[in-house]
């Protein structure tokens, strides 16, 4: 990784690691740090963007760029994936329902497409273009589709640059996709050819959108994106053989 932006990341995570800067620790603002590596704001952009993928750092809009607390390590013999479910186990104790729950993503992802559109790196669009072209490229196996429409959306919420709306998403993903969402044989009746179709040229157009740096465009598309999928569902939520019913179940 011999170019600026390769160099800058391993001088970030050499300045990190041997500075021994603890968790929490605030590296600067972007301004601040591209003064201290001697490199421009783009540079240093794409640079913080590769370490918060690595869950090295993160960056918290109008704050600055801090080192991320990492997972602590288990201790008295418990394992890290029953510290995990025990980190979410509220979320099993919620008594709003699956329709609910779709709203609230509706309202969440919609402003996140539209931070994403002003505020993403060159990284983090790209890395949302290859999330939407891994999908397009693995209809033909359903057992992709799922992972990698979260992949996308995720990339979207990362994307905002906002510590917030990344912890809440990876929290609240859970919840508020619901899985499986492209099973054609749970969902017969819901998961049409057309249906992934139009899932595929949707996230097209949040990609595009995105790309021109149009807030307002990439939230009507993911709004539409995610209007289309509520409706549907909407539509059988009262039937007893509802998709719903592999997904989610109203209290």
């Amino acid at each position: 990784m011999d170019t600026l932006t390769g160099r800058t990341i391993q001088a970030l995570k050499t300045h990190i690691a041997e500075g021994q800067l603890a968790d929490g620790h605030k590296l600067g603002s972007l301004n601040e740090l591209a003064q201290q590596f001697g490199v421009s704001r783009t540079v240093i952009r794409e640079a913080v963007s590769a370490l918060r993928s690595d869950g090295i750092v993160e960056a918290r809009h109008g704050v600055g760029v801090f080192v991320r607390e990492l997972p602590r390590p288990a201790v008295d013999g418990t394992d890290e994936s029953e510290l995990a479910e025990a980190a979410l186990a509220p979320l099993a104790r919620l008594k709003t329902s699956f329709m609910d729950l779709l709203e609230l993503r509706m309202a969440f992802e919609v402003h996140a497409a539209g931070l994403a559109a002003t505020r993403r790196s060159w990284a983090q669009e790209s890395n949302i273009w290859n999330a939407a072209r891994q999908f397009e490229a693995s209809l033909d196996d359903e057992g992709k589709l799922d992972h990698l429409d979260f992949v996308f959306h995720r990339s979207i919420a990362e994307a905002t640059n906002n510590g917030a709306f990344i912890e809440f998403f990876s929290l609240m993903s859970l919840k508020i996709m619901p899985q499986p969402a492209f099973s054609k044989e749970l969902n017969p009746a819901l998961i049409t050819p057309g249906y992934i179709q139009n899932t595929v040229m949707e996230h097209r157009a949040i990609c595009e959108a995105i790309s021109a740096g149009n807030s307002e465009q990439a939230r009507e598309a993911m709004r539409a994106h995610l209007n289309r999928s509520h409706l549907r569902y909407r539509g059988f939520s009262d039937d007893s053989a509802s998709p719903l019913s592999n997904v989610a179940k109203d209290e």
